[in-house]
């Protein structure tokens, strides 16, 4: 996570200076090596060290990788299609998921990853897509610009991940936030003096990217993070097998799937604008749901936590790809690499800080736990089936608090739009400076 927060701006400007499928390629390269070091973990070690540390250096590496395919599949996705054509395939890109149940092993979570990447591989350079490189603004790295950012996205993002366990109010904790806040100013003064600044600070003046990139955020903020502690509630607090979570889930990632093509359609119809707000709205009320189902209750509470699952995943796979397509409309066609990473950067900033505010409303509720099961044992009435219910109600409490908080960031994101965002149509196909020479292709009648 924090491999992929700090680099993901900088991969995204390397596909705007060069050519994006070569940078695409060495990306998936990078990520295949962390995956395949991961899934050695239990059975190699680095120079000695520990497993679990090889298991780290492979996220490291994963992260490095993911930072750069992240946004240029996006990138490339946008600078490839068109209309209609474009919208689709925008939600198709959001809906790539899958599952992996227990009896294979949770080695292969990391190794399914290596044919998918090889597949990958050969359509990238058998020329499926079209060589997108561009003139940009500059031809190199803004490295202060560079240096600034990545330092005050470490800074940040290591605060809020270690914020529950180090306590809010350390030093290390205020160190890291202030020194965050430091480097982003600083950031700023850098780029607002670069030729060639690896963001264009100007795009923040247009409504659509800055409602872009607040959505991202309250996106990663609310129903990313929500899906986090959804799959711990599920294991941790009702004692479900990872192949029982994923059937329990399974619904969302279906929904998921079939929303990528019937939100283009809705997108090229209604606009970004509406869909939105309605993709927004909907997932709010499905997020709702979650507090009122007990799973281990009767029939009728499974009904409702499903009918949440179907009312979240098919509005997330409009969302999400929506959001982006903001960020990037925004920006020339010689910075989109850039402008995806963006929108992706301040998603994982979101998730950090939406896991961090669920984490502490979920170590609340146990703390609170811990307290009965102290008076239990005072009482001489502490037992393995009291310490059971009271784990149960804890992570069950702890859920649904969190629940009502995704549930208002969600529809905070909804009301920005209908303050900032017009109600837009898909654009008109762009000019490409290579349309010329396919036509120049093409058979005579």
């Amino acid at each position: 996570m924090l491999a992929l927060a700090v680099l993901i701006v900088t991969a995204g400007r390397l596909g705007d200076l060069y050519e994006q499928r070569v940078i695409y390629v060495i990306g998936v390269v990078v990520f295949l090596a962390g995956s395949v070091l991961c899934a050695a973990a239990g059975e190699i070690t680095l120079f000695g060290a520990e497993h679990i540390t090889t298991m780290h250096v492979g996220r490291v590496v994963q992260g490095v990788g993911g930072a750069v395919v992240m946004p240029l599949t996006l990138a490339i996705v946008y600078s490839s299609f068109e209309g209609k054509a474009l919208a689709k395939d925008i939600m198709m890109w959001g809906a790539v998921g899958g599952l992996l149940v227990d009896h294979a092993g949770w080695e292969w979570i990391f190794l399914i990853n290596v044919p998918i990447g090889a597949v990958v591989i050969f359509a990238a350079l058998a020329g499926m897509w079209a060589d997108q490189r561009r003139a940009s603004d500059g031809n190199s790295i803004d490295l202060p610009g560079v240096i600034t950012l990545s330092a005050s996205l470490l800074c940040v993002n290591l605060a809020l991940i270690n914020g529950n366990s180090w306590g809010w109010t350390s030093a290390r904790v205020l160190g890291l936030l202030g020194g965050g806040v430091v480097l982003l100013a600083g950031f700023l003064a850098v780029e607002a003096r670069s030729k060639a600044p690896i963001m264009d600070l100007g795009w923040f003046r247009r409504p659509s990217f800055g409602a872009g990139i607040v959505t991202s955020f309250l996106l990663g903020a609310g129903m990313f993070s929500l899906i986090f502690y959804l799959s711990i509630y599920l294991q941790t607090g009702l004692d479900l097998s990872a192949q029982e979570t994923g059937v329990r889930l399974l619904p969302m990632t279906l929904m998921l799937m079939i929303g990528a093509p019937v939100g283009g359609r809705i997108v090229a119809k209604a606009g970004e604008r509406k869909a939105f707000v309605f993709a927004m709205t909907l997932m709010a009320v499905g997020i709702a749901l979650y507090t009122l189902a007990d799973p281990k209750g009767d029939s009728g509470s499974w009904i409702l936590l499903l009918l949440g699952m179907l009312l979240t995943g098919l509005p997330m796979a409009v969302a999400m790809p929506v959001a982006s397509g903001l960020t990037i409309s925004s920006a020339p066609q010689d910075q989109v690499g850039v402008a995806a990473s963006a929108g992706t950067m301040i998603r994982q900033v979101g998730n950090a800080v939406g896991i961090a505010i669920m984490g502490a409303l979920m170590s609340n509720r146990t703390d609170a736990a811990t307290e009965e099961m102290t008076d239990l044992q005072r009482k001489g009435e502490a037992t393995a089936e009291a310490a059971a219910a009271l784990k149960q109600k804890a992570v069950t409490e702890g859920m649904k608090n969190g629940a009502w908080y995704a549930a208002a960031i969600t529809l905070v994101g909804a009301v920005l739009v209908v303050l900032f965002v017009r109600d837009t149509k898909p654009a008109p196909p762009r000019p490409r400076p290579d349309d010329t020479m396919r036509l120049s292709k093409l058979p005579s009648a």
